[in-house]
């Protein structure tokens, strides 16, 4: 008899959930290589390993618009999975970000957004993060009240979870995973 490998449901009681559920996510994320890392993560559950990098490769940390940063989850069907959306503000029109455009628009990378005492990812180690059709979006804006941004949102899917965790590191957090961190030696 083939054996059950989904989640055992469990009750959901708003007595026992005392934790705040504030909306929204950190203005930093990180993002990295996959070819950077030392090995792929591995997945329990729906929890990441912390990731490990090559020596001189790590993190890239991006500093985005304050309350714009988000994770949505959507089902695609039964049995179907899942898709993950991630969306990235940055407050910037400019060489660097039309360079950095067009790296992520290109590259095979993972994104990795703070969450509280929780850490959300974006990332497998067999599908592509990508950014579709109007993924990746920039407006100078049109008079001094605008905003003038790029706007990033990457998919990834199918997954097996509506959101995927990854464990942070257990000392220097992930500033510590940086690529320019001088004390960056995980591989």
């Amino acid at each position: 008899m083939p054996e059950n490998n989904c989640p055992t449901l469990s009750n959901v009681l708003a007595s026992e959930e005392c934790d705040e559920n504030l909306a929204g996510l950190g203005s930093v994320v990180y993002v990295f290589l996959k070819e950077d890392l030392s090995a792929p993560l591995v997945a329990t559950d729906n929890q990441y390993s912390t990731p490990q990098f090559k020596a001189g490769k790590g993190l890239y940390r991006f500093d985005c618009k304050d309350d714009s940063q988000q994770i949505e989850g959507t089902s695609l069907g039964r049995r179907k999975g899942f898709r993950q959306t991630g969306t990235i503000v940055l407050e910037a029109v400019n060489k660097l970000m039309s360079k950095t455009a067009r790296a992520l628009n290109n590259l095979d990378i993972g994104i990795i957004f703070p969450d509280g005492d929780d850490a959300q990812i974006l990332y497998d180690p067999n599908r592509k993060v990508v950014f579709d059709n109007d993924g990746i979006q920039s407006t100078t804006g049109a008079s001094a009240d605008d905003d003038r941004q790029v706007t990033l949102t990457a998919t990834l899917g199918p997954t097996k979870y509506l959101n995927m965790y990854v464990t942070p590191p257990d000392s220097g957090g992930w500033e510590g995973l940086r690529v320019d961190n001088n004390a960056n030696d995980n591989g």
